[in-house]
C-alpha cells in the first residue's frame, strides 16, 4: 500500500506523542526538542519498512537520554533502558562536565598557530571544539568545494532530463568541471551514479549483485537514511577495511544526518569483500555501502 505526504505527517506527529514520555520527557527546545523528533522520524522510516521501533538511534539522542549532558525531568522507559543494557551503553548520574575533558587552551593554541581567530566572545573557538571535523572542512574551504560540486552534478543531471531523447543519445553529460574558491582552481569529477552519463541499460538489483571483482555478493548493508558517510567519527576509532569479518550488530560507520551521527549497525555477518562508497562522501537511501562474501 502507498502512503501519501500527509498520512506520513500524521504518523510523525503521533511517533512524536508516543516516544516523548518514554524518553524522559526531555525539555522540547533545541536541540533536544532535534533529538525527539528525529527519532519518531527514523521509528517511522524503519517501521514502514518493516523494521524495528528504536533500530535507529544517534548518539547525541543516546546521550541525552543516559544523563550525559544532564538528568532528563522523566525516567526513560525499560524498553530503552533494556536497549541501552544489550548495546553496552550505561546511564550516568554524575556530573555532566566530567564527560567533557578541558581542551580550550590546547584548542585555543591550535587556532593561534593555524592563524584562525577565535572570533568574539571565543565563539569560533566555542565551534571548532565542538564540532572539529566540520570547522576544519569549512576552514580548509572543502566544505564548499563538495558543496559546488554536488551541485553542478545536480545541474548538469537537470540540464540532462530536460534535453530531447535523441539530444540525450547523442550529447554527454559533462564528466568534470572547475570550480574556483578563494582564487585557487580545482578540477572536480563528475560522477552519474553509472559512470558515465549515459543511460543505464542495466537496473540498480543487477549491478548491486556483484562485487567489483565479479564475483556474486552474499549480503549487502545499506543506507537506511541518506547523508555524508563516515567511517569513523574520531581519531580513536579504527575504521572498518576490506577483509575484516563482522557480525550482525557491528558498528560499520557512521551517516552525519540531520546535524547528528547515526551510527550504522550491520543486520547481517560476514566478511567484507567490497566498501562500496569512500568516507566522507554523501550518500542516498538504500545506497549500498558494504557488500559481504
Amino acid at each position: 500500500d502507498t502512503v501519501d505526504q500527509d498520512e506520513l505527517l500524521i504518523k510523525l506527529f503521533d511517533e512524536v506523542e508516543y516516544i516523548w514520555p518514554k524518553m524522559g520527557y526531555p525539555p522540547l527546545v533545541t536541540p533536544y526538542s532535534q533529538y525527539v523528533k528525529n527519532v519518531a522520524l527514523m521509528n517511522v522510516m524503519q517501521m514502514m519498512k518493516g523494521k524495528e521501533r528504536w533500530s535507529m538511534i544517534d548518539d547525541n539522542t543516546w546521550d541525552m537520554m543516559l544523563g550525559n549532558a544532564g538528568e532528563v525531568p522523566g525516567d526513560v522507559a525499560p524498553e530503552l533502558k533494556k536497549l541501552a543494557s544489550e548495546q553496552g551503553r550505561e546511564f550516568f548520574d554524575g556530573n555532566p562536565q566530567d564527560n567533557f575533558p578541558d581542551v580550550l587552551d590546547d584548542v585555543r593554541k591550535e587556532m593561534t598557530e593555524l592563524g584562525w581567530e577565535t572570533g568574539q566572545d571565543d565563539e569560533e573557538l566555542f565551534e571548532y571544539a565542538m564540532h572539529p571535523e566540520q570547522y576544519k572542512a569549512y576552514k580548509s574551504g572543502e566544505a564548499k568545494l563538495k558543496f559546488e560540486a554536488d551541485l553542478a552534478e545536480r545541474k548538469a543531471a537537470e540540464d540532462k532530463s530536460e534535453q530531447p531523447a535523441e539530444a540525450q543519445s547523442i550529447t554527454p553529460a559533462p564528466s568534470s568541471m572547475t570550480v574556483s574558491i578563494d582564487g585557487k582552481s580545482y578540477e572536480v569529477n563528475i560522477s552519474y551514479n553509472n559512470g558515465g552519463g549515459k543511460p543505464d541499460s542495466n537496473p540498480p538489483e543487477n549491478k548491486s549483485s556483484e562485487n567489483s571483482n565479479g564475483s556474486p555478493a552474499k549480503g549487502e548493508i545499506i543506507a537506511p537514511i541518506e547523508g555524508n558517510f563516515m567511517l569513523t567519527k574520531d581519531n580513536s576509532e579504527v575504521g572498518l577495511k576490506v577483509g575484516d569479518v563482522i557480525s550482525k550488530g557491528d558498528l560499520i560507520g557512521y551517516i552525519e544526518s540531520m546535524k547528528v551521527y547515526n551510527a550504522i549497525q550491520a543486520d547481517k555477518g560476514g566478511k567484507v569483500v567490497e566498501i562500496c562508497v569512500s568516507s566522507g562522501s554523501s550518500v542516498e537511501e538504500d545506497e549500498v555501502l558494504v557488500k559481504l562474501g
